[in-house]
Parts: C-alpha cells; structure tokens; sequence
C-alpha cells in the first residue's frame, strides 16, 4: 500500500479522533444508544484520496464477522446515526476497517488486500 494514511472522525459534528492512523488500542470511540436515537451522523474524514484506488470502509463485529460494506468511499464517509444503529443491532462493538485496491485490474490481481483499522466503536 501507498503512503500511510491519516483520517479525523467525528460524531454529530464533534469532532472525537483527530488525524489518527492506524491504532487498535487507542482509535476508540463510545457512543450513547441514546444518541444513536437522535438524528446526525458519524463521519471519517481521509486526509488523502488517490483516484487510482477504490476505497472501501467495513464494518466487522467482535470475531470478524462483516457486518457492512461502503464501496467507493472518496475523501469522507457519512453514515448516518439510523444506519450505525442498524449495523449495531444487537452488539456492544464493532470494529471499522478500509482497504485500498488499484483500480486496474492488473494491478489489482497482484497484491495483497490489507483490513487497516480505523477505529473501534463502542455502545454504552
């Protein structure tokens, strides 16, 4: 994969990671069920978008079962609070990753699909 890459997250327009990268232990966000009841939205922000890779953003429970994928992410993602609710239903956290694959084909055939994490949300 190309250069590492930087990203900001921020629930209904808070901001609550700034320019993290890849941190297992520490890119944790708490979210409220009560807030996820209110209207808004979690959104990650990459600082970088290289329009030679699609970008995909997953969402993966505790033992790696996948949840939801967002095809085609550009610069930023916006999934709104009814949709994280949806994907938590019935979990206390899940995990959020994004891969990069070459658009070309060739390209793509030839390397190796890394999951980077982006952060772990957890339901209070």
């Amino acid at each position: 994969m190309h250069a590492q890459q930087t990203w900001t997250i921020s629930h209904q327009k808070k901001t609550v990671l700034k320019n993290v990268s890849e941190d297992p232990d520490n890119n944790v966000v708490t979210i409220s069920k009560a807030l996820l009841n209110t209207t808004g939205c979690f959104v990650i922000t990459f600082k970088a978008y290289d329009t030679a890779f699609t970008r995909t953003v997953m969402a993966y429970d505790t033992v790696r079962n996948g949840l939801k994928n967002w095809d085609d992410v550009k610069k930023s993602i916006s999934i709104p609070n009814a949709e994280l609710k949806s994907v938590m239903a019935g979990k206390n956290k899940i995990n959020l990753y994004y891969s990069e694959i070459p658009k070309d084909p060739e390209k793509a055939a030839v390397i190796r699909v890394r999951l980077i994490h982006i952060c772990t949300i957890i339901l209070k």
